[in-house]
């Protein structure tokens, strides 16, 4: 039987104005909201050994603000005496919520007062999972996918997609489940650019995880999925909300039929490390970022005029930058929380499939997590065969993925692309982060 820890676990909807814009689908598309479909959450999770207390807070949000998480960190910390590098704050991604900061130029900008109702929630929900903390022990496992749900996006062969869902029953005394923690690599676009309010696939998850009785709070972690989309099968955008059913189904299905089978791991003592490293980028000269966004130009008309004269735009803002001094350093927060045999690997942004599957290939840790879209964002991770098949930025004629968007498109956040070796960047220095714990 593994160690009783006290384990808390709250939730909280996290209210979004009207008419604030929502995040994701390209740029300047002006989504203002005009009504909830689905609510967004809030989910605190509490894992107390008696010295230490680590904190998770999942939201339903496209991505988390650095600077607003850094910020609440050492708000949260004050306020429940915890250590900051013990707080780690994650989106599911989905692209139907408000933001709380800007992600690339246009795709959604941040919304002061969904930001204060965030900030309020995360606080309320954080200290009501402080005040339930009670005995728990945990049972983890790993359901298979069944039944095909995701689509590697990429041109080239290798289309493998996650293969399971990874998941942690927190278990009371007395046999009832207090919480559910699944852990899956698949984007949250399958409810599409409507103008409404949705957690997308994972909130229609959690629903039935609910429903179906199998767990009090259902918590899901966005695992890897940088290069992993959904399978549609109504492809007008318009439609696309009819597949949140059968998707959502599908999924519980599989993990329900895995929950039998956890063993029991050990979730004390509590852990955790947390670095702000600064990730390796390539130069930013001027000349040369003017001279792209002129060529980019000459390539219309084109049925991707919009994101032509929009990467146009970005190159022109980056030269200009570069001409005034900017300083073009990423600096970002990696983390590791641990809980006994249990281990969080937290990259902000989103890295690709592969990166999760390294980390948990090369983890120290009985039961290792790779998660994203946490604590801040930097846009994609791609994978070095992606550097290698799209070597410049006319490499591909598809200016909205498959290379040029996870590779090239630095700019829309006003960043420079990253070194080919961006992704064995972070497995290393995540790895070498769990050996100090």
């Amino acid at each position: 039987m593994s160690r009783q820890i006290l384990f808390g676990a709250a939730e909280n909807v996290v209210d979004v104005p009207l008419f604030a814009e929502l995040g994701g689908y390209g740029p300047f598309r002006g989504r203002r909201n005009i009504g909830v479909r689905d609510p967004l959450w809030c989910r605190v999770l509490t894992f107390n050994d008696g010295a230490r207390r680590n904190m998770i807070v999942v939201t339903d949000m496209i991505s988390s603000g650095q600077l607003h998480c850094r910020i609440l960190r050492m708000e949260l910390a004050e306020q429940f005496a915890l250590y900051p590098e013990s707080i780690l704050f994650m989106g599911t991604h989905t692209h139907s919520g408000a933001c709380v900061s800007s992600c690339d130029v246009g795709y959604g900008d941040a919304n002061a007062e969904f930001l204060d109702n965030w900030r309020r929630t995360v606080k309320k929900t954080a200290g009501e999972a402080v005040r339930n903390e009670e005995p728990c022990r945990a049972l983890a496992g790993k359901a298979p996918i069944r039944k095909p749900i995701s689509a590697r996006r990429t041109d080239g062969g290798d289309k493998h997609t996650d293969p399971e869902i990874r998941f942690v029953k927190m278990v009371r005394p007395d046999g009832s489940v207090k919480a559910l923690l699944h852990n899956y690599a698949m984007h949250g676009v399958v409810f599409g650019p409507q103008l409404q309010v949705s957690a997308d696939w994972m909130g229609d998850a959690n629903a039935k995880i609910k429903a179906r009785g199998l767990a009090e709070i259902p918590c899901f972690l966005y695992g890897t999925a940088g290069d992993i989309n959904v399978i549609w099968t109504h492809p007008k955008p318009e439609e696309r909300h009819l597949n949140l059913d059968w998707i959502g189904t599908s999924y519980t299905d599989d993990l329900e039929s895995g929950l039998a089978h956890a063993g029991e791991i050990e979730i004390g003592p509590c852990r955790a490390v947390l670095k702000t490293v600064e990730f390796p980028t390539e130069p930013v000269i001027a000349a040369e970022y003017r001279d792209t966004a002129e060529k980019l130009l000459r390539k219309l008309p084109s049925p991707h005029e919009k994101l032509l004269s929009y990467i146009h735009d970005r190159m022109i803002e980056m030269a200009v930058l570069a001409e005034n001094g900017h300083d073009f350093r990423v600096l970002r927060d990696l983390q590791v929380l641990t809980m006994g045999d249990l281990a969080l690997f937290a990259v902000p942004g989103e890295p690709f499939l592969t990166v999760g599957e390294e980390i948990r290939a090369g983890s120290r840790s009985r039961f290792p997590l790779a998660v994203s879209v946490a604590n801040g964002d930097a846009g994609y991770y791609p994978a070095r065969e992606m550097f290698e098949r799209h070597p410049s930025i006319f490499s591909c004629d598809d200016f909205g993925a498959f290379g040029f968007y996870e590779v090239w498109f630095g700019p829309g956040l006003l960043r420079p692309k990253f070194k080919s070796g961006i992704a064995e960047f972070l497995i290393s220095t995540l790895l070498n982060m769990e050996k100090e714990l």
